[in-house]
């Protein structure tokens, strides 16, 4: 209450209100104890071009994936020319009003009441998982008795609440569009209900919020960076009746397709900082992965890295206890169910961690890098710089996809062009520049053994991967 400031009297008022309905006078007190942390993200002109354009939005696009192919993305490209997007934080805690949080409570008992799977659950289900105004940083509107008038008839014409989910997913006409990440803003509930296209964060969001304005448990997990590619994933999950989480998606008959390695799943969780590790839920192999931290760092915290085509990015974090740090739950580069990795040229057969400490001035790499494999074993990737070999180099990024066999791409190495190849050991290290020669060949004579390396190319391109150098090919992590 103290760091709500001048907002302090809205958060009283709601305490006031319901201090006669022992249930809901806890279930206000939850909102407010875990709201510190909690905001929406909002365009400071509610009317400027990029506002105006999702008003507008064309509900015609057939190329939904490709983003040179997109008519949103080029759409979106002509509102970039003249308009620069500008939004603000907004603090839940010290702007959220009374009559906005009694309306939200009400609204999610009524429909909490009202469901016939109420009883397979447990009031915690209920106010972690339905009561919550929000799922991520999206701007808050009365989003909870429209989507009740909207979806409540759902619960009397199907039967598990994973049939309702697939119901909104498949009739609603909300589609993914790669087009969407041209878009500056976090889409609220009704833009997404009204422009129908939205990225996989905007979609897993509407589903789950529509659920909970029906009484079920629902959220949304994340895998904060894929660990064989760039960016991350989202997607809605709910509690069934069985009292397990089941993950939900867009495709056809709802199933949540996965096409990436996963290291780390994060589920979306109003009582916590934002975020907590629910990979443990997921049925695929998994290790406890320990890295070796020197006794200076004890008591530190360790940051578990995967590569992002430019930077390592953290997925998990521990605390630095007896010499090492410990991390629970790793993935090994398997998925689950029937979810497969997209196909790749030479691919390594599990995932490639760091471990960082945080510093006072930033996070500094300790041990090796550790390739985790398919099979639970780890190697440690520790340079060799007494040993030394030749290699040629052909790409910088590897062909996904069944078709290997094209014949050009931006991704493989090109005559004329800049390169630098790096190899790792406490941080990237220069092996030396060279501008290719000829199209698909570049070569480097003196490269330490069992390193791990990167091919960056200085003339342009976005796409890039580490690489070990095994058996005379470029073997992909």
């Amino acid at each position: 209450m103290r760091l709500s400031g001048d907002n302090r009297p809205e958060l009283e008022k709601v305490l006031a209100h319901y201090q006669d309905d022992s249930l809901k006078y806890v279930a206000a007190c939850f909102l407010i104890e875990n709201m510190p942390g909690k905001y929406g993200m909002e365009a400071v002109d509610a009317d400027d071009p990029y506002k105006r354009f999702l008003r507008n939005i064309p509900q015609e696009d057939p190329i939904s994936w490709e983003l040179d192919l997109s008519v949103i993305a080029t759409k979106l490209d002509s509102v970039s020319l003249f308009a620069f997007p500008s939004q603000r934080k907004v603090e839940d805690l010290t702007n959220i009003t009374a009559d906005y949080l009694i309306d939200n409570i009400d609204w999610a008992f009524r429909a909490w009441e009202e469901s016939p799977y109420t009883s397979r659950y447990s009031f915690d289900d209920f106010l972690r998982y339905v009561l919550p105004y929000r799922v991520g940083n999206e701007p808050l509107t009365q989003w909870r008795s429209r989507a009740y008038q909207r979806y409540r008839h759902l619960m009397d014409s199907v039967y598990t609440p994973r049939q309702v989910a697939t119901s909104i997913a498949l009739n609603e006409g909300i589609r993914y569009n790669v087009g969407m990440t041209k878009y500056p803003y976090v889409q609220s509930y009704e833009e997404m209900a009204k422009g129908r296209w939205g990225l996989c964060g905007d979609l897993a969001a509407y589903q789950a919020l529509s659920l909970r304005a029906i009484g079920i448990p629902a959220s949304c997990d994340f895998v904060p960076a894929w660990a064989n590619r760039n960016s991350g994933h989202c997607w809605g999950v709910l509690k069934d009746t069985t009292g397990r989480f089941i993950d939900l998606g867009y495709d056809p008959g709802g199933e949540n397709r996965i096409i990436y390695k996963v290291s780390k799943v994060n589920r979306k969780d109003y009582a916590s900082t934002g975020s907590v590790d629910v990979t443990s839920e997921y049925a695929m192999p998994q290790s406890e992965l320990r890295f070796p931290i020197p006794d200076r760092y004890e008591g530190r915290t360790v940051s578990l890295c995967t590569f992002n085509n430019r930077d390592w990015v953290p997925v998990a974090f521990a605390v630095c206890r007896d010499g090492s740090a410990v991390f629970p739950s790793v993935g090994q580069g398997v998925l689950w169910g029937k979810n497969q990795p997209r196909p790749c040229m030479e691919p390594g057969r599990g995932i490639v961690y760091v471990a960082k400490v945080r510093q006072d001035d930033g996070w500094t790499p300790v041990a090796h890098p550790a390739v985790l494999h398919e099979d639970g074993t780890v190697r440690w990737l520790q340079a060799d710089e007494e040993n030394r070999m030749p290699l040629e180099l052909v790409r910088k990024y590897p062909y996904y996809g069944k078709d290997y066999s094209r014949p050009y791409d931006s991704n493989c190495v090109r005559k004329g062009d800049l390169y630098e190849l790096r190899y790792w050991k406490e941080g990237w290290q220069s092996l030396g520049l060279q501008t290719a020669e000829s199209d698909n060949s570049l070569r480097y004579d003196s490269v330490p053994r069992n390193a791990l390396l990167w091919l960056h190319n200085h003339s342009g391109g976005v796409e890039e991967r580490i690489f070990t150098y095994e058996n005379g090919k470029q073997v992909w992590w």
